[in-house]
């Protein structure tokens, strides 16, 4: 018996696996490599939109409590140099201790934030859409303004939803 593997078909159940790996007798370790690659490259997409607003929530919230980015990677107990590319690199995927020590001493949800840094897959469009509206809506200042402290703090209501 030989089974048909297209691309178009593991494109199209790779959603219903939700991560799981599944087989049945033998699978050829040179198909390993592509269907890996398939893999990140559907991950990468699902990703897209919600990183960047993960790292401008980080900056946003630090700055909303007066923390520096020392001060911050302090309380957290995480390394200054992660903070930064948190903040500062766009599609920057951190550590999932450090989403766990943000959202204690920023006070968000761990879920959601784990969610939007990229460690878990999010399948929660209101959430994918709030991401684009925030990091479209959030403009970078030195001091927030009335529209980014009102941003942040929409923002932050929907992730405690």
């Amino acid at each position: 018996m030989k089974l048909k593997m297209t691309k178009e078909w593991l494109m199209k159940n790779l959603d219903k696996e939700d991560k799981a790996i599944v087989s049945a007798g033998s699978f050829s370790c040179s198909k390993l490599d592509a269907l890996d690659e398939l893999v990140q490259r559907h991950a990468a997409k699902e990703v897209g939109a919600v990183v960047p607003a993960f790292g401008r929530l980080i900056s946003l919230s630090r700055r909303n409590k007066g923390l520096t980015p020392e001060k911050l990677a302090e309380q957290a107990r995480i390394d200054l140099d992660e903070l930064v590319s948190i903040e500062q690199v766009p599609n920057y995927i951190p550590e999932p201790r450090t989403v766990c020590q943000l959202a204690q001493v920023l006070n968000l949800s761990e879920d959601k934030l784990m969610e939007l840094s990229g460690n878990t897959v999010s399948r929660d469009q209101k959430l994918k859409d709030g991401a684009v509206k925030f990091v479209a809506s959030a403009q970078s200042l030195d001091k927030l303004s009335r529209d980014e402290k009102r941003a942040l703090e929409d923002f932050v209501k929907q992730l405690s939803k």
